[in-house]
């Protein structure tokens, strides 16, 4: 009787102490360049709006089937900027759910057919759809988000056709990006031998492009030749220059299907992108120079300047207090007060440290 009386009393207090998880927003946009309302979806770092914490600006990941797909990057992003052995750094994240997928993601109208009508009817509207990307879409995140200007395009599939095309056609766009599975036998390769065409002449600045390909499921019979022109891109194209500036990289995945590419793609390319910014956290209370070494060089690799996100460095801070080197800890937390000079968590973990240190 008295588990009884106990949970009645309990149980009140459950449903009121229950509180949502929420990882996003939704929000629309009505495009003059497509003439049609479009949907997006916006995850912010979890100090975002933390009035503790500096207001930091973020890297930007514009990632295609955003309905699909949104959550499992949220989840990556997590676990890449957890605690101290960082993979990545804090990005805002924008999901684009489709409208008309294969307008929006392919280069040129198909001739594609099945029992004599259009298979991809509408097709062919990707430079359009990089107008929308580019002078509507990105121009809303910039004016309502606080971003730093290195932006990240992730695609499946059709999707990862399109990652290439824009880089290939209108490389500035983004500073990254990622091609899972790419459809690259769209229009009897039409991407690929454009490709092929300008690849060793072009100057890709500094942009970086990683290739995920899935198992082979190419049938004898298949005319499209799905995984074997992604694996001749990957084997002829992609290193046949050195001096492109061009930041490539790429990995088979002979375990996973077209459909299940997704997670493991994503998960190592943010990785390989972003390789060399996990700081060697057990010397960093020795040396804490480490830091602006480690970052200097993948700012010179991917062309852009990155500093520590405000949290990474508070809680390597507080690490190196615990493990005695208070002087260093010190030095550390005076990164986060010069990069975020408004944090008043900032100045309070410094005040801090000084304090212990007298």
């Amino acid at each position: 009787m008295k588990y009884f009386i106990l949970c009645f009393i309990l149980f009140p207090l459950y449903l009121f102490s229950q509180e949502d998880i929420n990882i996003g927003s939704k929000h629309n946009l009505h495009s003059e360049v497509l003439s049609e309302e479009r949907p997006y979806w916006v995850y912010l770092p979890p100090e975002y709006n933390n009035p503790e914490f500096g207001k930091a600006s973020y890297p930007v990941i514009y990632l295609l089937d955003g309905d699909k797909n949104f959550y499992t990057l949220v989840g990556i992003q997590k676990t890449f900027t957890r605690g101290m052995y960082n993979n990545m750094p804090e990005c805002i994240i924008v999901g684009i759910p489709n409208t008309d997928r294969a307008r929006d993601l392919t280069p040129s109208k198909s001739s594609l057919k099945h029992n004599g009508l259009d298979i991809f009817k509408n097709s062919g509207g990707a430079d359009k759809f990089t107008e929308f990307m580019v002078s509507e879409l990105k121009h809303k995140i910039d004016s309502d988000y606080r971003t730093n200007g290195y932006n990240i395009l992730i695609g499946h599939s059709l999707g990862g056709l399109y990652a290439i095309t824009t880089l290939l056609r209108q490389t500035e766009s983004f500073n990254a990006y990622i091609a899972l599975d790419p459809s690259l036998w769209w229009d009897n390769k039409l991407i690929y031998n454009e490709a092929s065409s300008i690849w060793k002449s072009k100057d890709f600045k500094k942009r970086s492009l990683y290739i995920a390909m899935a198992k082979d499921e190419d049938k004898p019979d298949d005319m499209q030749e799905h995984s074997k022109t992604i694996l001749s891109f990957c084997n002829e194209i992609l290193f046949s220059s050195s001096s492109n500036n061009l930041n490539g990289n790429w990995k088979h995945y002979p375990d996973e299907d077209h459909g299940t590419i997704l997670m493991p793609g994503m998960f190592d390319a943010l990785r390989s992108i972003f390789l060399g910014i996990e700081l060697p956290v057990k010397d960093i209370p020795l040396n804490p120079l480490l830091i602006n070494e480690y970052y200097d060089k993948l700012s010179l690799k991917l062309g852009h300047k990155f500093i520590p996100d405000e949290s990474l460095i508070d809680n390597l801070g507080k690490y190196a207090l615990s493990v005695k080197e208070k002087q260093n800890a010190i030095k550390i937390f005076e990164y986060n007060v010069n990069n975020y000079p408004d944090s008043k968590n900032a100045r309070k973990s410094l005040a801090s440290a000084k304090e212990l240190n007298k």
